[in-house]
């Protein structure tokens, strides 16, 4: 898992290795979910990107069931509150 910190003036740096493996650009623009202390950055996609993207999820084979995925979050996410 990747970290950040929080800057003087509010920002955040994201991690170079991230910044690669998600082709994350300068300007691109995100919009950010919160939900209790959790805060969820999206990347804005153009059209086309959205399509690559869910056709390059299509193309990687059978997923996994929702609630086994929610499952497994809830669960990772519980241990994590308990430290």
């Amino acid at each position: 898992m990747s970290t950040a910190t929080l800057s003087n003036d509010y920002q955040i740096a994201l991690p170079k290795e991230m910044r690669e493996s998600m082709h994350l650009r300068p300007g691109q623009e995100f919009e950010l979910v919160s939900s209790g202390p959790v805060i969820q950055l999206i990347p804005k996609l153009t059209t086309e990107e959205l399509k690559a993207a869910i056709a390059a999820g299509i193309a990687s084979g059978k997923g996994r069931p929702a609630d086994e995925t929610f499952d497994r979050l809830e669960n990772k996410y519980r241990k994590q509150a308990e430290k």
